[in-house]
């Protein structure tokens, strides 16, 4: 009957306390405080980071979410076969331009897009498309390529594909035809440096020093000769100024070669160039958006 009796209290004590702790949970339950709002991924757009380009957009807070804003990209590099555009992740991609075509300025060059990469090919030998003379089959307009091209019987086709008087091949000097020195120079084709000249024009280099003989080229010496694209620039030289001749990008101080001219820095010609501090922004451009600069 004791054991029966134990028992029976250690139910009762441990019912007992059941009871309390589940008044207490459910006192407690009624007066707990909701859980705290979770937490806006965003308060203003600077908690937004940079965008994936900020060429291509930006990132705006809206009621407490980043979204992407995507622009419309305008920079375009005339004649490089291709326009850049902003894909819907903010992205820039290239998008082949068939029409956008390099113009070199050269008549004997075929300018083409293969995809998206420029060609400026060289023409056939014979007749420049555009009638303004003859196509050496080298990317070169010359005066003749054979002795057939030289109206006057008294003149034949130079290795220079110049028509000059037969008198420039006969190994003497003839002063009557204005040689500076044996079939060079005058009416003939132009003399080497260090041979003797009288003018410039006796002259490859186009300089006639003054010890009066034939000078080699210089990035100085006022004259187009050696490889320049103009006076004094471009290949070894200087790069070239806006309006200057060129025959690629890398020629031109502006970066921007088309229709064999430099051209004057723009804001949407997809280069930093002129007084910009980025990529067609800043300086006279529009401000450069942020994080766009390294």
């Amino acid at each position: 009957m004791k054991r029966f009796i134990m028992i029976t209290s250690r139910h009762i004590l441990a019912a007992s306390v059941t009871l309390s702790v589940a008044a207490f949970w459910t006192a407690c339950s009624e007066d707990a405080p909701a859980p705290p709002p979770e937490r806006p991924e965003c308060v203003t757009d600077d908690d937004c980071g940079n965008p994936p380009d900020p060429e291509c957009g930006t990132l705006v807070c809206i009621e407490g979410e980043c979204h992407l804003e995507v622009w419309e990209y305008s920079g375009q590099y005339p004649g490089d076969c291709m326009t850049m555009a902003c894909d819907r992740d903010g992205y820039k991609v290239v998008v082949p331009a068939p029409d956008d075509v390099p113009e070199d300025g050269n008549p004997c060059t075929d300018d083409v897009c293969d995809g998206t990469q420029p060609r400026s090919l060289a023409t056939r030998r014979g007749p420049a498309p555009d009638g303004s003379g003859l196509c050496n089959g080298q990317r070169r307009l010359v005066e003749c390529l054979s002795d057939a091209d030289c109206v006057e019987p008294s003149m034949y086709c130079s290795q220079n594909s110049k028509c000059i008087p037969i008198l420039c091949d006969n190994g003497e000097l003839d002063a009557e035809i204005g040689e500076s020195y044996v079939d060079c120079g005058g009416l003939c084709d132009p003399c080497i440096p260090t041979f003797p000249c009288n003018t410039g024009e006796d002259c490859f280099t186009g300089v006639c020093g003054f010890d009066e003989r034939c000078s080699r080229a210089t990035c100085s010496d006022g004259i187009q000769n050696a490889n320049e694209a103009d006076i004094d620039c471009g290949s070894n030289c200087r790069p070239c100024a806006a309006g200057d001749k060129c025959r690629e990008a890398s020629e031109c101080l502006t970066k921007v070669c088309f229709r064999g001219r430099c051209q004057p820095p723009s804001c949407d010609d997809d280069r930093q160039n002129g007084r910009e501090v980025g990529k067609d922004c800043g300086g006279d451009c529009p401000p450069c958006p942020e994080g766009s600069i390294p």
